[in-house]
């Protein structure tokens, strides 16, 4: 707690006033020479308050009396306590905000022929730096799982998709978590659905992307697929 200004001064006036009367009445004794422990010790704190006043610090018989350092410590913590909250905050925004990714628009039927060119270019480009005939087919083919996994967000993303393009939530492509993210914010879904159907997502995510997946992911996502795909549908 803070004293006020005032009631310090106060304070120290009646200090002050009790110390020099009792000092005065003690004064002959003082001058005789018959001046007792006491009297001394009363007459330091009372040498010690009459100082406080210009000095920042004073020390006197091991006790140090501080004024104007103590409060420049306490303002110095509460400015430091500020400015702690400050980047905490700031912090906790940056953690809330979602970054927007922009995805590249898929190109036109029109388009396709001249790509089709330059991709067999850079693969004929690519086997005659290496001095490889390109000769063999590669095999494409998709674990089960991994097929069931993709078969999965993609019904998910299907759903949402129709859900922004219905509530005219999102035009433009975007990933799917933040159209996920976006709809909820607009409340066209639920936010434990909502939340339910990114959990599944980040799920089957890593699969198609080529990662490995365990056994205990592909059993989550059976569990729960077809139940979550179908409370999406349910949506109009």
């Amino acid at each position: 707690m803070k004293i006020p200004n005032g009631a310090k001064l106060v304070w120290w006036a009646v200090l002050v006033g009790t110390l020099t009367y009792f000092l005065w009445a003690r004064f002959p004794d003082l001058l005789s020479g018959k001046a007792a422990a006491a009297d001394i010790a009363v007459f330091g704190v009372w040498m010690a308050l009459l100082l406080s006043p210009l000095f920042t610090e004073v020390e006197l018989f091991g006790v140090t009396l501080k004024n104007e350092i103590e409060e420049l410590k306490e303002d110095l913590t509460a400015q430091i306590g500020d400015i702690r909250n400050d980047i905490r905050n700031a912090v906790d925004v940056r953690a809330t905000v979602s970054p927007i990714f922009n995805m590249p628009s898929p190109p036109k039927d029109s388009e396709l022929p001249g790509m089709l060119e330059e991709i067999k270019s850079a693969i004929s480009s690519a086997f005659a730096e290496r001095g490889a005939p390109l000769t063999t087919q590669a095999n494409i083919n998709v674990p089960e799982e991994v097929a069931f996994l993709f078969e999965t967000r993609y019904n998910l993303e299907r759903e949402l998709r129709r859900l922004a393009a219905q509530s005219g939530v999102r035009s433009r492509p975007v990933p799917g978590i933040q159209m996920l993210r976006e709809l909820i914010a607009a409340g066209v879904l639920p936010q434990d659905l909502g939340h339910a159907v990114q959990d599944a997502y980040r799920v089957c995510s890593p699969a198609v992307h080529g990662d490995s997946v365990s056994p205990e992911k592909v059993m989550f996502v059976r569990e729960v697929a077809s139940d979550l795909i179908s409370a999406l549908r349910a949506i109009r």
